[in-house]
């Protein structure tokens, strides 16, 4: 059944390969009362009046920050996006998952993609579609099962059908271009963002976050060695050659720079290719070999010269990697900075 639903996903995208420029889908489908079109456009910030009951094509909707088409499959509502993101919004899916579970999935021709879930106004799961096994929200794996079509999407370009697989299975709602008669919302204005931390860190560890950002360089550079060196003794990644070389250079200053960053290429390689097991499907974060790709990634992006991410976000893993070894841990690079030098 699920093969099935892939594949005519599939041919729906060979046959509308304009798609790929850039496609949010996001159905709502309400839990404890049923909705209106009125409230979910209210839920989106906009009002009755702005809601087009029969869409002007001489309206140019590049005008527009928001630009939806709003469906009905019985009691869910599918709101579609044909250049833009709006549903994928963190902010967007908190008001529509109200009283409700929503899931949006959302892609652009640079390849940013997001699978989101979200539920009574909290995001339960949230992933890259290409990147099955990096998830995160308040319950990052309730849908594991559901989403083994995408842990096993390996081919380029199976990844947005699976991903469309996806949503229907969860929701048993059919993606597909929005009906004739759907009425569309323009907004010129969208539900504004929520205050952001600079990085994935300030997300995670808000207060670890801080206190980094306020010490000067010399203290987040000795934080970062400590925590890399803490990764790779803790997962045995000392024995690798290049993570040696790329180590000393991380600590040291010392060797070639460029050298010792791309040597980790072919072991990051390796190491995501040992997280499938026998049928394919990616280990679990917290398993050793998982442990060992964060520990070998966060060295990677830990290496000087990097521009993304920020190199704060090497210690966004460290609960992973280290388990109950983080709190002491954590409680150490607190003493150290609060020990920094002051002027």
């Amino acid at each position: 059944m699920i093969d099935e639903t892939q594949r005519r996903y599939a041919g729906f995208l060979q046959r509308h390969p304009y798609l790929a420029e850039a496609t949010c889908w996001t159905v709502v489908q309400p839990i404890a009362s049923p909705l209106t079109v009125e409230a979910i456009v209210e839920r989106l910030g906009g009002r009755a009046e702005d809601l087009e009951p029969e869409p002007d094509d001489d309206v140019d909707e590049a005008d527009y920050e928001g630009v939806f088409y709003i469906s009905h499959d019985d009691a869910s509502f599918i709101l579609y996006e044909s250049n833009g993101y709006q549903g994928n919004r963190p902010e967007v899916l908190r008001r529509l998952s109200d009283r409700a579970r929503v899931l949006s999935l959302f892609w652009n021709v640079n390849w940013t993609a997001r699978l989101t879930y979200a539920a009574y106004g909290t995001i339960v799961t949230a992933l890259d579609p290409k990147f099955p096994g990096e998830r995160w929200g308040k319950t990052p794996h309730v849908l594991d099962t559901e989403l083994m079509v995408l842990e096993a999407a390996t081919e380029p370009g199976q990844w947005q059908a699976a991903a469309m697989t996806v949503v229907e299975v969860v929701t048993g709602v059919r993606l597909d271009l929005p009906d004739a008669s759907a009425p569309r919302l323009l907004l010129e204005e969208t539900i504004p963002d929520d205050p952001r931390a600079p990085s994935a860190l300030g997300g995670v560890d808000p207060d670890l976050d801080v206190r980094l950002r306020l010490a000067p360089e010399p203290v987040q550079a000795a934080v970062i060695h400590r925590v890399v060196n803490a990764y790779v003794a803790a997962t045995g990644l000392a024995g690798e050659p290049t993570v040696r070389e790329a180590l000393d250079h991380l600590v040291t200053g010392g060797g070639d720079a460029r050298r010792a960053g791309a040597g980790l290429t072919p072991l990051l390689t390796r190491l995501m290719d040992d997280r499938r097991d026998e049928q394919g499907a990616v280990l679990a974060e917290d398993h050793p070999v998982s442990r060992r790709f964060w520990a070998a990634r966060a060295l990677d992006e830990a290496m000087p010269g990097r521009t993304w991410p920020d190199r704060l976000d090497v210690l966004v893993s460290a609960p992973t990697i280290l388990g109950d070894m983080w709190p002491a841990l954590r409680s150490q690079l607190k003493t150290m900075i609060a020990e920094r030098p002051r002027h």
